[in-house]
This record gives structure tokens, C-alpha cells and sequence, in this order.
């Protein structure tokens, strides 16, 4: 059931929202923020699931130096000229729009929020990631915006909104028309074709790019074998979220993947099965090597450490070309039973 909507003295919100955050396995903050979307709409979608229409599962990502924004799915994909984001929007029955005039895009937020539809923006609280918008307040002709982010924790009292204690996004105020996302009802894609659109969304991430697929595995071992990984972005946390958000997509690929082969018949049905073994195969390695639920920055600080996830890291390129073999097999076969 969707969630219920609150209306107040001075605005509406959305009740009910469960918190999200960072070390939880929902690392991706476009794809938890969207999983925390489906669920207000009252819609059975899980973070795994979502990770994967989106592609985000699949993304192995750095900029030149060692930049954890690979959270930022949304934009990254821009460099590749993919545009799957919007493919876990259309399996559940959503369709994303934008508004360019002010007043009206001001007034269809709320509008929204108060019909029961969450508002994604980015940068809306902290850093430049992903967050939920709920609900609103107007006072003395100022509208304040809340809900969910990954840094609520950073949030002081007087930030905090309903008995929910959704926090203040203080970056955002409705007016700006760069990196939001309303949503309104639109007819579903088959299960199919949605996992046709992810499995291209893979392929195209890992053809050959300096900051994408192999390009990014080779850049975090040059970095490891040079030991440039704390100096270039300057602390050992930063480090950390760069094999945190690995580790989170592998996992999420190989549930995702492993969830999504009965929709195939056959070969293909078994090949799929095959893949997310590689990718459950990936993350065992990594796991082993950097525990997610350690400090990760502090261990790569011991040189055998960095030598051992050296190792990890060219095993999983090797992975990677397995898997990609296979995907692009599954999608030539996909084309002529599905299409």
C-alpha cells in the first residue's frame, strides 16, 4: 500500500519513510533513493532489483585520481551516453519529467508531495548525492523542503521535520531545474525487455573508456601499485568508498542477476544463472580481501593488503570478460526470441 499522506497547517508530507544511509548495502544513492520511492508508492521493489534495471550493479567507475563520486549514478553514465536510469522508473509504471518554467515547476513539487509522489533531487542535503524529497512547509512565503539523504545524521534539531524527523534540504529550495526528478504514472515495460535494457547498459560500460569498466580496474591497481591511493584525493576514507560502492554493486549483481534468469528460457535461462555466479564469484574476492564491514581505508594502509586486493582486482577483470562474453551472447539471442 502507499504510503499516507499528511497534510498540516502549512504544508504535506509523506508518513512513514524508513532512513537510508551509507555502510547499510544501499551504497548507490540514486538507487536507494529510488528503492525508498517505490516503497512510499507503495510499490515491492528492492534495492537489489533496482541496482540492477538501472545498471548500477554493474558499474565499476573512477575519475582520473581516486573519486568516490562514482556514487553519483546518474551523471557518471552521461560519459557513455547511457540513458538506463530511467529503466527501473519504467518497469514499476513511472515515467520521469521536468518542468522549465519556475513558478510551475515550484508548484508541481508540491503538488506531487502532496499527491503521494516523492521528488528526487540531487544535492539536496551534504554532498552532491541522491536524495528523497518528502515534504514541504511554506511559512511567511518560504517553502522548506525535507525527507530522506544520506546525511540526516548531520542534521541539527531545528533541521529535523514530523515525527518522522526527516531532515532539511538546505541546497534545495524548488527553484533550481538541474538534477530532479518528478514522477508521473506511465505504462510499464515488460519484465523482458527491462532486463534486455540493463544487459545492454552492462555491455556498454565496459567498452573500452579510461574512467569506466576496465579502464576503472586498471586505474585502481596502478594506484594500489604506485600507493598513490590516500594522496591524490587526500584521506584513507575516500579510498574506503571507492571499494565499498564495488563491493555493494557486485552483491547487488549477483542477486539481481540471479532473480532475473527464470524470466529467460532454456540456455539463456542457465547462462544468466552463470553470470551472476561470476559476479557472486567477484564479490567473495573482494570481500575476503577488504570486509565490508571494516574500515577499508585503514587496511589498505598494510602493504600485503594492498598486494592481495592487487590480486583480487585482475581476477575480477577476468570476471568481467566472462561475464561480458556471455551478456552479449544472452542480448544476440534475446534479440530473436524476445523482439
Amino acid at each position: 500500500m502507499p504510503k499516507q499522506v499528511v497534510t498540516t497547517e502549512y504544508g504535506s508530507y509523506i508518513d512513514g519513510v524508513p532512513p537510508i544511509g551509507f555502510g547499510q548495502w544501499t551504497d548507490c544513492t540514486y538507487s536507494g533513493c529510488l528503492a525508498l520511492f517505490m516503497d512510499a508508492a507503495g510499490i515491492d521493489a528492492t534495492y537489489e532489483q533496482i541496482m540492477g534495471l538501472t545498471g548500477s550493479c554493474y558499474r565499476a567507475r573512477m575519475a582520473y585520481g581516486w573519486d568516490p563520486g562514482s556514487n553519483i549514478v546518474d551523471i557518471s553514465y552521461s560519459y557513455l551516453g547511457i540513458k538506463s536510469g530511467n529503466n527501473a522508473d519504467r518497469a514499476f509504471g513511472f515515467g520521469e519529467y521536468t518542468v522549465d518554467d519556475e513558478t510551475e515547476r515550484n508548484r508541481q513539487i508540491r503538488g506531487s508531495i502532496d499527491a503521494g509522489i516523492p521528488v528526487l533531487v540531487l544535492d539536496g542535503r551534504g554532498a552532491p548525492e541522491w536524495g528523497i524529497v518528502l515534504g514541504y512547509e511554506t511559512v511567511g512565503g518560504e517553502t522548506k523542503y525535507f525527507g530522506r539523504s544520506y546525511f540526516d545524521g548531520n542534521a541539527a534539531e531545528d533541521e529535523l521535520f514530523t515525527e518522522n524527523r526527516y531532515a532539511l534540504f538546505n541546497n534545495f529550495n524548488g527553484k533550481s531545474s538541474d538534477w530532479y526528478k518528478l514522477y508521473k504514472p506511465a505504462e510499464p515495460i515488460s519484465e523482458t525487455d527491462a532486463l534486455r535494457i540493463s544487459l545492454t547498459a552492462c555491455v556498454e560500460m565496459f567498452k573500452p573508456h579510461g574512467k569506466f569498466g576496465y579502464g576503472a580496474y586498471y586505474q585502481m591497481i596502478e594506484g594500489l601499485e604506485n600507493s598513490r591511493y590516500p594522496t591524490e584525493w587526500g584521506s584513507d576514507g575516500d579510498v574506503g568508498t571507492i571499494f565499498y560502492t564495488l563491493l555493494d554493486a557486485r552483491r547487488a549483481a549477483y542477486i539481481y542477476l540471479d532473480e532475473s534468469a527464470g524470466l529467460l528460457n532454456g540456455d539463456m535461462k542457465s547462462d544468466l544463472a552463470a553470470v551472476s555466479v561470476l559476479y557472486k564469484d567477484m564479490f567473495d574476492l573482494l570481500q575476503n580481501v577488504i570486509p565490508y564491514e571494516e574500515d577499508i581505508g585503514g587496511l589498505l594502509s598494510d602493504e600485503q593488503k594492498r598486494t592481495e586486493l592487487i590480486a583480487v582486482l585482475h581476477e575480477c577483470v577476468e570476471y568481467e570478460r566472462q561475464a561480458q562474453e556471455t551478456i552479449k551472447n544472452i542480448l544476440e539471442r534475446m534479440e530473436g526470441e524476445y523482439l
